[in-house]
C-alpha cells in the first residue's frame, strides 16, 4: 500500500451532532477518488477536517506527516484546494498576483513564478484574464482562476469541493481532461467532492459517505454495480453506468462501458 493519505479513528461532532464516530480512511498515491453522498453525509467536513480547518480526536498522515501544529504548514503545501465559492480564497488584486500568491510565500524566485503562472494560465484557459480583478470574474472564470492557483504550487494533493458547478458543461468536460491529465502523468492525488454522480466516471475510485460512514468505497466498475444502495440513499446512478448495467443483464455486453463512443462501437458490432 502506497498511502499519501490515512484516517485513523477520528471523532468530529458539531456541537452535540456527531458526524464521524471511529472514522478511518486510507487513500492511495495517485488515486483519483469521487466523493458523493446525500446532503448532511460528512462529505465538505471532510475536507474541512483534512485542511486541518477542524479539530479531530484520532490520528490524520499526509505524506507520512501526522497533522498536527508542526507539520500542518508543510502539509498544506502540498495540498492544493478549490472550493465551490472562490471569492472565499481570492486575497489578491489581479489574477496574475491570485496564482502568485502561494508562490511567493513559498519564497519561489521571481522568474520562475512568472514562468509557472504563464504556465498554468495556459494549461487552464485563462491567460486573457491574468491582469483582470478576480472579484470582477463570472462564477465559471472564478473557478478557473482558484483551480489554476490551486495546481501553480505542484500539489501532491489536488481537493476539489464541488469546485466546478459554475462552469458550462463543454468547459467542464475540458477541466476534467486536463486535471485527469495530471493524475496519469505526474501522479497526482485527487479528491473531487461531488453531488453530481455523473462526476464518479472521471476517476477511478468512488467514495460514498451517508452520516459520517463509508457506505461504499472501491474502484467505479465495481462500486457502480451497487444501484440498489445507490438508490436507498436517494443517488442516480451515472447515465452510462446504469445504461451498461441493463446491457449487461440482457448479455449485450460484458463488461460496464462508461464512453459512449465505446458503447456505440460495441453494440454496431
Amino acid at each position: 500500500m502506497n498511502e499519501i493519505i490515512s484516517i485513523k479513528d477520528i471523532d468530529f461532532s458539531y456541537g452535540k451532532h456527531e458526524i464521524f464516530k471511529n472514522f478511518s480512511l486510507d487513500i492511495e498515491k495517485g488515486d483519483f477518488i469521487t466523493i458523493i453522498g446525500p446532503n448532511g453525509s460528512g462529505k465538505s467536513t471532510l475536507v474541512r477536517i483534512l485542511l486541518g480547518l477542524e479539530k479531530t480526536t484520532g490520528e490524520i498522515y499526509v505524506n507520512s506527516l501526522r497533522m498536527n501544529k508542526q507539520n500542518i504548514r508543510e502539509i498544506m503545501s502540498k495540498i492544493g484546494v478549490v472550493l465551490e465559492n472562490p471569492d472565499d480564497q481570492f486575497v489578491a488584486e489581479t489574477v496574475m498576483h491570485e496564482i502568485s500568491f502561494s508562490l511567493e510565500n513559498m519564497q519561489v524566485e521571481s522568474s520562475e513564478i512568472r514562468k509557472r503562472v504563464n504556465k498554468i494560465a495556459e494549461f487552464v484557459g485563462i491567460e486573457e484574464l491574468l491582469e483582470k480583478e478576480p472579484h470582477s470574474l463570472s462564477g465559471g472564470q472564478k473557478q478557473l482562476v482558484s483551480l489554476a492557483s490551486a495546481l501553480a504550487i505542484n500539489p501532491d494533493v489536488l481537493i476539489l469541493d464541488e469546485a466546478f458547478t459554475m462552469l458550462d458543461v463543454e468547459t467542464k468536460e475540458k477541466i476534467y481532461k486536463k486535471i485527469k491529465y495530471l493524475n496519469e502523468t505526474e501522479n497526482l492525488t485527487i479528491l473531487n467532492v461531488s453531488h453530481d454522480t455523473e462526476d464518479t466516471l472521471n476517476g477511478n475510485k468512488i467514495l460514498v459517505l451517508d452520516n459520517g460512514k463509508v457506505i461504499l468505497y472501491g474502484p467505479k466498475e465495481e462500486v457502480l454495480l451497487e444501484e440498489k444502495k445507490f438508490n436507498n440513499l436517494g443517488l442516480a446512478l451515472p447515465f452510462m453506468a446504469e445504461l451498461s448495467i441493463k446491457l449487461k443483464y440482457y448479455d449485450l455486453i460484458d463488461d460496464l462501458i462508461f464512453d459512449m463512443d465505446e458503447m456505440v462501437n460495441k453494440l454496431w458490432k
